[in-house]
């Protein structure tokens, strides 16, 4: 009686894990698991990656895979997994195993060249998925993914070439338009990606990703105005993306009191291997700034007679303030960042002595060190409310420390703004009456030009500030 029960579970959960309906398919792979049955495991694990409950479906699945090593399912599942936690090294561990075990499995080498990519191990990526396609010339979406991978490498032409051959032999390949007018943006050729976009839409194309790639497009070329319905269409047809849902919000004028970490992960996550470039030609000058706030203030520091550390570097990024004040640094030098890729970045400096991912706010409320500097160059712009972010700061300064940070100026009594760039400004007045209530007091408030944008400059400030009473 029991093995027949365990098949129609099995394949009644099985069923509605392929619909989608995870929820509902709890109660049977529960019951399933009482009575012992080995494919729970894996069902169970399906079921916490479509929940996105990650720890556990990896959990589930590394039982399934226990006392086996060579079967491409339950490879390709953790893969999956693996690759939703942000694990890549992991994930592509898991595929490669994949592919060894069922070489000629399409499903496996996309996988490989998915956690590959996202290593940044370009060529390799390029490499599987050319012999995919090598091996299956009439299937799209590889040679779509093939594009895709070429443009993650940088390789503009090879990109557009491939995907424009793709839509042209299958115009109804997933997201093959979006892809063209993405890689077309990526070229830097911003009138060719609202082109292409445009046209999309006028075939009746209905994604998201267009949307998106037309909003950016035309913020590339200071038509902020315009792009606004495209980033609320966008965020419409993809309701689960906090980095459009964002955007959107500015666009629009609404009000939220901080940006979502996703939105920050993604958009920093997508500027990593070209932020330091990028900046440098904006004239960038926030980690100077910092540099001579330093010197200012802690005059012994800068002359040798004083140590500087521990130090925190909110909102690291690529570790632009760890350079600025590298020689300064006589302590241990903490970062913290919620994009992987910009922590990679800073990592290869060679600076630091840690590097968190981690929202900030987090991680200034745990119990720890405290530091003599704490940094955040260009974080605070995606915090609207300060109150809560400027207490724990304080909180976490070792007597007589320092706190320097920059913002984006807001005009007197405006209080916080969200601006259509997804970054927030702040009122002079507003932050005085922060960091009073967050028992700070501020030593230099300067107002500075932070960096270029087209031809205007980035107005802003230039904080540093101390604990009342140290």
């Amino acid at each position: 009686m029991t093995a027949p029960l365990v098949d129609r579970l099995a394949n009644q959960a099985h069923a509605l894990l392929r619909d989608g309906r995870a929820e509902e398919a709890l109660p049977m792979l529960d019951r399933l698991g009482r009575l012992g049955a080995p494919a729970s495991a894996a069902l169970r694990a399906e079921a916490m990656l479509q929940l996105l409950r990650l720890e556990e479906a990896e959990t589930a699945a590394d039982a399934a895979l226990a006392g086996t090593t060579d079967d491409a399912r339950l490879h390709r599942l953790r893969a999956r997994i693996r690759l939703a936690r942000g694990h890549h090294a992991g994930a592509a561990e898991d595929a490669a195993t994949a592919v060894m075990a069922a070489p000629g499995d399409t499903a496996g080498r996309l996988l490989l060249a998915t956690a590959l990519l996202e290593e940044g191990r370009h060529d390799e990526a390029i490499w599987f998925l050319g012999e995919a396609w090598r091996a299956d010339p009439g299937n799209a979406a590889l040679q779509a993914r093939l594009g895709q991978a070429f443009m993650r490498a940088g390789r503009h032409e090879a990109a557009a070439e491939l995907l424009a051959h793709c839509e042209q032999q299958a115009p109804s390949t997933p997201g093959i338009a979006a892809l063209r007018a993405q890689a077309a943006l990526l070229a830097d050729d911003a009138p060719e990606a609202e082109r292409l976009a445009r046209a999309a839409l006028a075939r009746g194309i209905v994604e998201g990703a267009v949307h998106s790639v037309l909003a950016h497009a035309l913020v590339s070329q200071g038509r902020l105005a315009e792009a606004g319905p495209h980033f609320a269409a966008a965020a419409r047809l993809s309701p689960a993306s906090h980095y459009l849902a964002h955007l959107a919000a500015a666009s629009s004028g609404t009000t939220q009191d901080r940006a979502p970490e996703d939105y920050v992960a993604t958009l920093f996550d997508g500027y990593a291997p070209h932020f330091e470039t990028s900046l440098l030609g904006l004239g960038y000058r926030v980690p100077g700034l910092i540099r001579r706030a330093v010197e200012r203030l802690l005059p012994a520091v800068a002359a040798g007679r004083a140590s500087l550390g521990p130090v925190l570097d909110l909102g690291c990024g690529t570790g632009l303030a760890g350079v600025a004040l590298s020689d300064l640094l006589h302590g241990p030098l903490t970062g913290v960042d919620l994009s992987r890729r910009m922590l990679e970045q800073a990592a290869a400096k060679h600076l630091y002595t840690s590097l968190r991912q981690a929202d900030l706010t987090a991680v200034l409320r745990e119990e720890g060190a405290a530091y003599a500097l704490i940094t955040a160059a260009d974080v605070f712009c995606y915090l609207g409310d300060l109150n809560e972010t400027l207490a724990l700061c304080r909180q976490r300064l070792a007597p007589g420390g320092l706190l320097v940070f920059s913002l984006e100026r807001a005009e007197a009594g405006a209080g916080w703004r969200l601006g259509p760039s997804g970054r927030y400004a702040h009122a002079p007045d507003y932050l005085a009456a922060c960091l009073k209530a967050a028992g700070l007091q501020a030593l230099e408030c300067r107002e500075e030009a932070l960096r270029r944008d087209g031809e205007a400059s980035i107005p802003g400030l230039l904080v540093a500030a101390h604990a009342i009473g140290h």
